[in-house]
């Protein structure tokens, strides 16, 4: 179980939620059970119900993972901590993409590639992936991993 919160400009925790998948789609924060669509990113922060908040944690213990549904293609080592802080996606804090609104994308910081498309699951999900044979297990943003499919 992954939990997702808001956090307002003193860093501070506004509300919580928890999930088992979020998905992002574009600059939309969405979940396929619960919670249906939960934020959208627009004009520098991220809007849930009635408010703006700066930035959206996910903690907990996730991987994400890359390509459809029905077509998983990568899926990420686990990470503790990630974070959308306005328009950037950190792992452990570290920036590894921005969300470019002109085309509603998220380009890769690390490594040179974008989606449009990605799930953040909690790691008792991902063993669900491990052993599909088209899911490529590693680290994206590592320049020592074999290179990438440009997942558009």
């Amino acid at each position: 179980m992954i939990r997702l919160s808001f956090h307002d400009d003193d860093e501070a925790i506004v509300t919580t939620l928890r999930m088992a998948d979020l998905r992002v789609t574009g600059s939309v924060l969405w979940d396929a059970l619960d919670h249906g669509m939960i934020a959208r990113y627009t004009d520098g922060g991220w809007k849930y119900q009635d408010g703006s908040y700066p930035s959206v944690g996910v903690a907990g213990g996730a991987c994400l993972l890359f390509g459809t549904a029905r077509q998983p293609a990568i899926l990420t080592e686990p990470i503790g901590l990630f974070s959308f802080t306005g328009a950037i996606l950190r792992a452990n804090g570290v920036p590894v993409a921005q969300y470019v609104e002109q085309s509603d994308m998220w380009q890769g910081l690390l490594r040179p590639f974008w989606w449009n498309a990605m799930r953040i699951i909690g790691i008792a999900s991902a063993a669900d992936f491990i052993g599909e044979p088209n899911v490529l297990l590693q680290n994206p943003w590592d320049p020592k991993s074999p290179a990438v499919l440009d997942l558009q």
